[in-house]
């Protein structure tokens, strides 16, 4: 029986042609933007523009690096990035996608450079957009909404990170590690100090991770995460600038606000194991409605745990107490700042 044939491997995309070209940077030539023909990629169909330099700009006090990115991945369709860089190397972005890329080079155009670099306790914040285009409504015409995605931040010597781009509803993720190759050694509540909407972190190998809860829909998710976000830089700027040992003292009352907000879960828990033996004292109809809810709770529980925005962990939280270790890296694997490991370790 004859063997068939092998089918071709699907062809990639077809390298952009210098008559492609022209057409591509006409918009850009005339805004002042020129092609880096050494930087692009003909066979991935991207151009990239020679970068702008944008000197001592107010917010972050050093120049700034402004690239343009364009890729004609298919036919009608362009997505357009800029690039933003400081001397430090922290980058962000700005994205577009449609099908005219003289008209998304306006929209970006729109964009100040400075809104993509920002500066909080004099540390700079590199924040991350997309253009999304809304369709006109009954309140408002159409337009591009501007929606923060992604941040990142050096802050004394650790990187904070923040991914915004979890869904409509549900809360940012956070994470910090060290920018060496160490361990960053801080308590769970290093952030949760700041208020009920922020999450304790979780130690997962040398980096930790939270979250915090901002609004649910566009533009005041974007606007409530930008302001979230400035507030959590200056918070990490002013607490690793200071010993580990002056974090309690600056924070006692709010490191108890902490330990009951994440001693809750357990608490409803115990609160109803220890009123399910009342029911034989309660004396219901047949019919009631109230009888019906007692019996189909713990599935309504569940249904209701699973349609939460974030899962309840249930836990018995350490009480706070004062920060032993001298400094908030080490080099070796300790445990987390203020565990029995750490202590041991810093008083020896």
């Amino acid at each position: 029986m004859p063997t068939p044939a092998l089918q071709s491997e699907s062809p990639g995309p077809v390298p952009l042609t210098h008559h492609e070209i022209l057409g591509l940077v006409e918009p850009f030539s005339r805004r002042g933007w020129s092609v880096d023909l050494a930087a692009s990629d003909r066979s991935q169909r991207r151009l990239r523009f020679k970068p702008i330099q944008h000197p001592d700009q107010p917010f972050v006090g050093s120049t700034l690096t402004e690239t343009l990115v364009l890729e004609y991945p298919e036919a009608g369709h362009f997505r357009l990035q800029r690039l933003v860089a400081d001397a430090r190397g922290l980058c962000s972005s700005l994205e577009i996608e449609g099908p005219d890329a003289g008209l998304l080079l306006e929209q970006i155009e729109a964009i100040e450079v400075g809104r993509q670099m920002v500066a909080a306790s004099e540390v700079p914040i590199a924040r991350s957009y997309r253009l999304i285009p809304i369709a006109a409504d009954d309140n408002h015409p159409a337009h591009w909404q501007l929606q923060l995605q992604r941040a990142e931040s050096w802050v004394e010597g650790v990187v904070l990170t923040l991914n915004a781009k979890t869904g409509r509803k549900m809360p940012a993720d956070l994470e910090l590690r060290a920018e060496q190759e160490q361990r960053l050694r801080v308590p769970a509540d290093l952030l949760a100090v700041l208020g009920w909407e922020w999450r304790p972190m979780r130690e997962l190998g040398k980096r930790w991770r939270g979250s915090v809860r901002v609004a649910a829909a566009e533009p005041e998710r974007t606007r409530d995460i930008e302001s979230k976000l400035a507030r959590a830089v200056t918070h990490l700027a002013k607490t690793l600038r200071s010993s580990p040992a002056d974090f309690h003292s600056r924070w006692q009352g709010a490191r108890w606000r902490v330990t009951f907000q994440r001693s809750i879960p357990m608490l409803i828990g115990i609160a109803l194991l220890g009123a399910a033996p009342l029911i034989q004292f309660l004396s219901l109809e047949t019919e009631s409605l109230t009888r019906m809810f007692i019996f189909h709770a713990p599935p309504l529980l569940l249904i209701g745990i699973f349609m939460m925005r974030e899962l309840p962990v249930i836990e018995i939280p350490p009480l706070p107490r004062r920060l032993i270790g001298r400094a908030w890296f080490v080099e070796d694997a300790k445990g987390p700042l203020g565990s029995p490991t750490a202590q041991g370790a810093e008083a020896g």
